[in-house]
């Protein structure tokens, strides 16, 4: 039986369009998704925009401000008949992504990737509430991020300034 994952793209926000990312995306996804030894497993990744995330941010967490991924586990749903399991939705915001590279002088594409990393590191259980689940989530993050070639002080910017 052969390992597989299924990474489904949710393009709403017309910038995405021109991008043009997605095997890079699909790339870090599966790296991801086999670094935390998960395989058959489904998940989507929408690429939207401030607006969008920001009413999902309010509805879902309550906090009526803008973010730049949003991660919303599901390890219930699983297709039998295919033996994969639905573990979840990312949402990635173009708007904000665009901000912070900008503001930390850092690519796109990288920054976009390492989203997209952190978001599926939420999904499989990883999560920075406090000192050592950060520390694990950085590492893991280093570590994908190492295994796919994009530079890591993303992390160290990202990082410094939560919490």
């Amino acid at each position: 039986m052969v390992s597989e994952n299924k990474i489904n793209f949710d393009v709403v926000y017309k910038n995405w369009v021109r991008l043009m990312a997605y095997g890079l995306s699909y790339e870090a996804a599966c790296t991801t998704l086999k670094e935390c030894k998960f395989s058959n497993t489904e998940l989507t990744i929408r690429f939207t925009n401030d607006n969008e995330i920001k009413n999902l941010n309010k509805l879902w967490r309550k906090k009526n401000i803008t973010t730049n991924v949003l991660a919303f586990p599901n390890n219930k749903s699983i297709n039998i008949l295919e033996n994969i399991s639905y573990i979840g939705d990312i949402a990635i915001s173009y708007d904000k992504i665009i901000e912070e590279s900008t503001k930390y002088n850092i690519s796109f594409s990288d920054h976009m990737i390492h989203l997209i990393i952190h978001g599926i590191l939420h999904l499989v259980g990883y999560d920075h509430d406090n000192i050592n689940d950060k520390k694990k989530m950085v590492n893991i993050e280093e570590k994908i991020m190492e295994k796919i070639g994009i530079d890591n002080s993303i992390l160290n910017i990202k990082y410094n300034e939560r919490n």
